[in-house]
C-alpha cells in the first residue's frame, strides 16, 4: 500500500481516487469549515489539519516565519505521493528573491513546496483552473514548473488540460466539461515529462455520444432519498420556459438562431448608439433581421401572457428574456423540436439549451443544470440535477452530504469546486504506468494497465511524451 497526503483537500476527490487505487491517506489539510464537517464525516480515521501553515510556519500570519526544514519534516509523515488542488494566488516579482521558489513567497504555493523539499515524495499531483495556464499567468505557470524542476522532478512545461467529458467512460471519464490543469512530476524521473495530449483522445472519442439519462434518476428514486419538491422548479421559472418552448417548437424554420436571442431587441428600428461595443452592435442587427423575418410569429409570441404566472415576455427578469439555443446537433431541423429533451441553465447571460449528452461544468454558484422531462422515462417535469446525480458526474458518493448533514447549497458548491475522481485515478495511472514502486497495490494497477492498453489498442491511440 502506498501513502499519500491530500493537501487543500475541499471534500476529499483525491482521498477517494487514490484510496481506491490501494494507497493510504496519512494526512490531510482543509481550510473550508463546510469541507472540514464532510472530509471527516467521510473519512473519520484521516488527521486533518486546517491550515497548511500550521506545518510550514511558526506563526500563521507571518510570511517570514518559515520553519526550517528538519522542523517541517518531522510534521510530515512519509509519503510517497502529494496531491494538491491548490488555491493560485497572484505571485509577487519584489521581495528577496534568492532562488525562484522566493517569487512565491507569501503564496499557498510556497507552503507546498515547503513540504515538497522537506520530504521529496516519489510524486506530485497538482490540480488548478485552466486559467492558470493562459497568457496573463505565464510567469506563475512558469514559476511553478521551474519550482518543481528546481527540487530534481521530472515535469512537463506543456500543460495537460483534462475534461471528464472528453475521456472515454472506460478511462474514468463522465458527462461532464471540467477543464483543469493537471501538474504530473516524478522525483528523478529517467524519462521525459509526461504529457498527455489532449488531441490523442479526443479525437478517438466523441462526447457527443455520452447520454446523460444514465445519470439521472427517475422521480420516484429521488422521492425516496430525497424530497424531490427540493429540485422542482418554480412557477416563475416554469412559464419563463415555456415561453421559450413555444418559440423553439412552434416557430416554423428549420434553424433557430445561434446568436443569443433578446426579446428587447426583436424590433424592426434597433437602437444602436456609437460608443456600443462591435459585439452589441452585432447583436442587435442580428436580432433585428431575424425579427423581420419572422415578424408575424414573433409579434404574436411577444403578447402571449404565459402560465403559470400569467406574465408577458417583457415582464420577465431581464436576464430571462435572452435565450441561447446551442442545440442545433440534437435538432438539425424542426421535426420535435423541444427544450424538454434539452439541458438548460439560468445564466446572468441568459437562458441556455444544450443537447442531454453531456452537461456544462458543476459550478460553485446558483447555475445548476436544469434537465428536461423528455430526457429520460420517470422524470415527469423539468426539475434541477440533485447532489446525488452532480456527485455521480464527479465520481463521488453523492451519500456523503447527507452523511454529513450539510444542505444542498453547500452540497452544490462543494462539488463545483471538487476534483473528478475519475481523472485522477487517469492522471495517476499514466504517471505510474511502468512503475513497480507500488508493489502492494500492483494488482489494483496491472486490472487498470490492461484496460488501459486494451483500448488503445481498439481505438489506435497513443499518448505522446515531450
Amino acid at each position: 500500500m502506498f501513502k499519500f497526503i491530500d493537501l487543500f483537500a475541499g471534500i476529499g476527490g483525491f482521498h477517494s481516487a487514490l484510496s481506491d487505487l490501494g494507497g493510504d491517506c496519512v494526512l490531510a489539510c482543509e481550510f473550508d469549515e463546510d469541507c472540514q464537517i464532510v472530509y471527516k464525516s467521510t473519512f473519520p480515521n484521516t488527521k486533518l489539519i486546517s491550515n497548511i501553515r500550521e506545518i510550514t510556519r511558526n506563526d500563521i500570519e507571518d510570511d517570514n516565519s518559515t520553519r526550517n526544514l528538519k522542523e517541517i519534516k518531522s510534521l510530515v509523515p512519509d509519503h510517497d505521493v502529494l496531491c494538491a488542488g491548490f488555491p493560485c494566488q497572484p505571485f509577487s516579482k519584489s521581495g528577496k528573491q534568492k532562488g525562484i521558489l522566493d517569487k512565491a513567497r507569501g503564496t499557498l504555493f510556497f507552503d507546498i513546496m515547503q513540504i515538497v523539499k522537506a520530504k521529496h515524495p516519489k510524486y506530485l499531483i497538482l490540480e488548478n483552473v485552466r486559467n492558470l495556464t493562459g497568457p496573463k499567468h505565464s510567469e506563475t505557470w512558469k514559476l511553478i514548473i521551474e519550482s518543481i524542476r528546481e527540487e530534481g522532478y521530472t515535469v512537463s512545461g506543456i500543460p495537460t488540460i483534462l475534461s471528464p467529458h472528453l475521456i472515454p467512460k472506460e478511462l474514468g471519464g463522465a458527462p461532464q466539461v471540467r477543464d483543469r490543469v493537471f501538474i504530473a512530476a516524478t522525483l528523478n524521473g529517467k524519462n521525459e515529462p509526461l504529457y498527455i495530449e489532449r488531441e490523442s483522445y479526443k479525437h478517438n472519442h466523441n462526447p457527443d455520444n455520452w447520454n446523460i439519462a444514465e445519470y439521472l434518476l427517475p422521480d420516484n428514486a429521488v422521492s425516496q432519498s430525497e424530497s424531490l419538491s427540493n429540485y422542482r422548479l418554480t412557477q416563475e421559472e416554469l412559464t419563463w420556459l415555456n415561453a421559450w418552448d413555444y418559440l423553439v417548437s412552434k416557430l416554423d424554420s428549420n434553424t433557430l438562431p445561434g446568436f443569443p436571442i433578446w426579446a428587447d431587441a426583436l424590433t424592426s428600428n434597433p437602437i444602436i448608439e456609437d460608443d456600443m461595443p462591435l459585439w452589441k452592435k452585432n447583436f442587435l442587427i442580428k436580432n433585428s433581421n431575424f425579427y423581420i423575418t419572422n415578424k408575424k410569429f414573433l409579434d404574436k409570441w411577444k403578447n402571449i401572457v404565459w402560465k403559470p404566472a400569467n406574465k408577458k415576455i417583457e415582464e420577465f427578469p431581464m436576464s430571462r428574456q435572452k435565450f441561447e439555443w446551442q442545440a442545433r446537433k440534437a435538432f438539425p431541423t424542426k421535426k420535435n423540436r423541444t427544450i424538454k429533451s434539452l439541458v438548460l441553465q439560468f445564466r446572468p447571460s441568459g437562458i441556455r439549451v444544450k443537447p442531454a449528452s453531456y452537461l456544462p461544468a458543476l459550478v460553485a454558484i446558483t447555475q445548476t443544470s436544469i434537465v428536461g422531462p423528455n430526457i429520460r422515462d420517470g422524470i415527469k417535469h423539468f426539475r434541477k440535477i440533485t447532489p446525488i446525480e452532480a456527485s455521480k458526474l464527479q465520481g463521488i458518493d453523492g451519500s456523503i452530504f447527507k452523511k454529513a448533514g450539510v444542505p444542498d447549497s453547500v452540497a452544490y458548491k462543494q462539488l463545483g469546486n471538487g476534483v473528478n475522481t475519475g481523472v485522477v485515478k487517469y492522471v495517476f495511472s499514466q504517471l505510474c504506468e511502468d512503475d513497480n514502486y507500488f508493489n502492494e497495490s500492483k494488482f489494483r494497477f496491472d486490472e487498470k494497465r490492461k484496460l488501459m492498453n486494451k483500448y488503445k489498442k481498439s481505438q489506435n491511440l497513443s499518448f505522446k511524451f515531450l
